[in-house]
């Protein structure tokens, strides 16, 4: 069992059409919405990174896709649903996963003020920590490395973020 991803398909994250955003928990809650929205989707790609008030923002670009989160340790690995016949497909991939298969599609490597963050629809104002998703990491620096899944009935994007 050591080092195998157990998923399970329940608890996938939608968003009312905007991207998914990561940043600093502190930040979040003075974040504005309205304000960064056009920088935020400005972003190109499957994940990216803007400035906004001085701090980091990763975007998780492109289609809006539904999520889901799985943690081992200080490693979290973020599950974006292109397309898929089928739960039980995507579960069974995902469980079986080997990144040493996989396309990388890009690398970022950041430097987060905090080591509480949290990922959230960029749209919404963020009130409350429950409409947020906390990542918690081991360091303030955070690698986010974007695979690509394609076979002809599954796409994934994946996103491994390791401190």
């Amino acid at each position: 069992m050591g080092d195998e991803i157990r998923f399970s398909m329940t608890d996938w994250i939608e968003t009312a059409g905007s991207p998914f955003v990561i940043m600093e928990r502190d930040y979040a809650q003075r974040y504005d919405a309205e304000k960064s929205y056009n920088t935020i989707c400005g972003v190109d790609g499957y994940a990216g990174t803007v400035e906004i008030d001085g701090h980091k923002i990763v975007v998780l670009g492109d289609e809006p896709m539904s999520v889901n989160i799985i943690r081992k340790g200080y490693e979290t690995i973020i599950i974006r649903w292109r397309y898929a016949p089928g739960t039980n497909e995507v579960e069974s991939i995902v469980n079986n996963l080997d990144f040493g298969t996989l396309s990388e599609i890009s690398h970022e490597m950041i430097d987060f003020d905090s080591k509480d963050l949290v990922m959230f629809d960029a749209a919404p104002y963020l009130e409350e920590d429950s409409n947020a998703v906390k990542l918690q990491t081991l360091h303030k620096t955070v690698n986010i490395n974007t695979y690509e899944y394609n076979s002809e009935s599954v796409a994934l994007i994946i996103h491994k973020l390791k401190s």
